[in-house]
């Protein structure tokens, strides 16, 4: 395999070249030029969630719709409210 040069002079890692990818590990962090994708988990059953994941613009669209309400256990849940 051919040895990939990042804008910044350094060589792209190995493993980043392997996946197409053109820059290297700090200028990929550093610089965050793409609005990435995001995921959500979707819980449709009792037995495990799904994850949908949502392109930026997506994202920005539908995030007021994932607002966690409440303890993020449900033993904290359960705990507030015995009776319920």
């Amino acid at each position: 395999m051919s040895m990939t040069i990042c804008g910044c002079g350094r060589q792209v890692e190995e493993a980043r070249a392997e996946l197409n990818l053109k820059r290297c590990k700090t200028c990929a962090f550093a610089m965050p030029d793409v609005d990435r994708p995001r995921g959500v988990m979707i819980y449709t059953g009792k037995t495990g969630g799904e994850i949908e994941i949502h392109s930026a613009e997506s994202w920005k669209d539908k995030k007021k719709y994932y607002v966690a309400n409440g303890a993020r256990s449900a033993v904290k849940n359960f705990s507030k409210n015995p009776c319920a």
